[in-house]
């Protein structure tokens, strides 16, 4: 399955509205691109061999803790989930659920309360009502908690999620989760047949073997980014979601920067169809935990972590101990079965072709709404294999291969500060057809 958790703990350290509205293509920007870009490596090729995470999720936690924030601490939070006018998250999110159908979508979410402490009714009410989060008591000892807590995320996960706690934090009071599980189906799948092994290009001079999908004419929406130069391809799914892959022509490029000139109007510019396109794309299986403290901190919200006023769930002192973020993600030749998306990079060799066999970025959308479930990044798909010397005229970044490049046409629309876009030639698209 493809799940993705989101873990939120509040800590007693002796130390207004129910229902908010936000943006959630503004709040996509600061909760989900800063998580992958900001405090990060600027290379795609280094650093961790996967990132993922739900925008949606980190949305969700904060708008389960907004209720019992008040003063400062409110106003924080409502400048980075960026409230304002627009739709209740939570009725957005179940009528999504709703559209999309449970098999498809399914949100979980759970509440726990060490014993007798003194939590607010209201907070209590607020939780279950807006976000199904039900109270459960801790006991206190800390083996049969964390027990009964990866217990539940097993069973809320159908066994994908062995054990999410290895422990808690000393004097924990309130431990918040919630879980976003997708699962998407290609609108148009891929033919097993034709997966084959095949060389994901790492760098210049190393590549791992991957089991590679292909269709020779795949009905796909792509076009091309420059400054810098990057390919982005929309893979549709059945009931309203896209997922989105970003894939450079250059190994080295600046991923903080990339994500900083992306918005909502350059990954969905009017005017570019769907064109039948020779398409290879990895199967996938990645698997990635992170501790969100120092992210959400350089994004405006290192308050939360050191004296928040939060006597709106209760009275005592309470400050948050710890975020803890996991993710599962599996591509196949059915589609997408995860809380993080995909893979993509691309060989250039001409525009009807669309190759991912480097580094690449992506993230999957639900269209009307434009609401961001997942964004992650993929340096190497199999980092269990060993990695492969290659022979120069297999790079997709050498000389000659760049050199062919230079007569296609740039486009001068001008999307951010330092994108453009590419449209794309019609004579290099044959007829439209069925995928093969």
């Amino acid at each position: 399955m493809a799940l993705l958790w989101g873990l939120l703990v509040l800590s007693w350290s002796c130390l207004q509205g129910p229902c908010s509205v936000f943006s959630p293509v503004s709040a996509m920007e600061p909760l989900g691109w800063g998580a992958c870009g900001k405090g990060r490596s600027p290379s795609l090729t280094s650093g961790p061999n996967q990132e993922q995470v739900s925008p949606l999720t980190l949305l969700k936690l904060g708008n389960q803790v907004q209720p019992g924030a008040q003063n400062h601490t409110l106003q924080r939070l409502q400048q980075v989930l960026h409230a304002g006018s627009g739709p209740c998250l939570p009725h957005l999110l179940s009528r999504l659920c709703q559209d999309l159908g449970p098999g498809a979508f399914r949100l979980a979410a759970r509440m726990y309360l060490q014993k007798g402490f003194p939590i607010k009714e209201d907070f209590l009410e607020q939780s279950e009502q807006l976000f199904g989060a039900k109270p459960v008591s801790l006991t206190g000892k800390q083996e049969d908690d964390l027990a009964n807590i990866n217990q539940w995320v097993k069973e809320a996960t159908e066994g994908k999620i062995q054990e999410f706690l290895s422990g808690l934090p000393e004097d924990t009071v309130l431990l918040l989760l919630n879980a976003i599980h997708f699962q998407g189906f290609w609108r148009n799948k891929f033919d097993p047949s034709l997966t084959q092994r095949d060389s994901f290009h790492l760098d210049e001079q190393f590549t791992v073997p991957v089991e590679m999908m292909q269709a020779r004419t795949y009905p796909l929406r792509w076009f091309l980014l420059e400054q810098p130069e990057i390919q982005v391809a929309h893979f549709p799914f059945k009931n309203n979601m896209s997922f989105v892959v970003l894939v450079p022509t250059h190994f080295e490029w600046n991923v903080s920067q990339v994500l900083a000139n992306l918005s909502w109007d350059t990954l969905h510019p009017p005017l570019v169809w769907e064109r039948p396109t020779k398409v290879r794309l990895p199967k996938l299986y990645l698997k990635h935990q992170m501790d969100l403290v120092a992210t959400l901190s350089q994004l405006g919200l290192q308050e939360l972590f050191q004296a928040p006023d939060l006597r709106g769930i209760s009275e005592q002192s309470l400050v948050v101990s710890g975020v803890q973020h996991q993710s599962t993600l599996e591509l196949s030749e059915v589609g997408v079965e995860a809380a993080a998306a995909t893979s993509i990079a691309m060989s250039r060799m001409s525009l009807s072709s669309f190759s991912v066999n480097r580094p690449f970025l992506f993230f999957i959308f639900e269209d009307t709404t434009g609401l961001p479930l997942f964004v992650g990044s993929v340096r190497n798909p199999n980092p269990s294999a060993p990695r492969e010397l290659k022979e120069q005229q297999d790079s997709p970044g050498n000389k000659d291969f760049l050199q062919s490049l230079k007569g296609f046409p740039r486009g001068d629309k001008l999307f951010g500060p330092d994108l453009k876009l590419v449209p794309p030639m019609e004579e290099d698209y044959p007829q439209f057809g069925s995928p093969k």
